[in-house]
């Protein structure tokens, strides 16, 4: 039996020091490899990572396998057929056990990633007490106005904020939920307008590229 408690010990002080991240994949393997090769390399902060692919027919569940047989993937859902972007979200969270977690999507090349940009995100979710949610900005905003000068301050606020490596408070968002019917609203506009009914902000850092 001690050697139960101990070892339960030992796995809440290794979760409690992990943010956990989650990717969502269906097929586009090529980007894949680009998008987690930068996010091995360039990542310092302690993380969780969570994978959930959704019927992936290209060679890309078979490329995710060999990482969980790695270790480099904590957690691995394969699906059989796509129930869609927002389905698999929700299954992610459901395993999220993190303060805070992030999504990202894997089509996300980021070569000139900062390696703590993991822990300036937290950094900035603590600073700023009153956001639901953060991301990095990326460096095309297609279709967004938003102020990115100089003058701007250091966390711009915005209805929309893309899965753009985003930070959320993960006991809002559990309490938020997840959408089970179908509108013509874009996800990432939905969630923020929920967060935005309990009183919270959602923005761009703009230090974060």
């Amino acid at each position: 039996m001690s050697n139960e408690v101990e070892y339960q010990e030992q796995l809440n002080q290794y979760l409690e020091n992990r943010t956990d991240l989650i990717l969502v994949t269906y097929n586009r393997l090529e980007f894949t490899r680009r998008c987690l090769g930068y996010l091995f390399g360039r990542t310092k902060s302690p993380y969780r990572l969570i994978v959930v692919d959704n019927g992936s027919t290209d060679g890309t569940l078979d490329w995710l396998l060999q990482l969980h047989k790695e270790n480099k993937i904590d957690t691995l859902i394969a699906f059989k057929r796509n129930y869609g972007l927002e389905h698999a979200r929700a299954i992610a969270l459901a395993h999220v056990q993190s303060k805070y977690h992030v999504y990202f999507d894997n089509d996300l090349v980021c070569p000139n990633l900062e390696p703590d940009w993991l822990a300036k995100e937290i950094a900035y979710m603590e600073k700023y007490p009153d956001y639901g949610a953060m991301a990095m900005h990326p460096q095309m905003l297609v279709g967004a106005s938003i102020d990115l000068s100089p003058e701007a301050p250091e966390v711009v606020e915005n209805n929309h904020v893309g899965a753009t490596f985003l930070i959320m408070r993960t006991e809002l968002m559990k309490e938020a939920g997840w959408r089970t019917t179908f509108t013509n609203r874009v996800a990432d506009w939905y969630y923020a307008g929920k967060f935005h009914e309990k009183g919270f902000k959602s923005g761009w850092i703009k230090e974060l590229w």
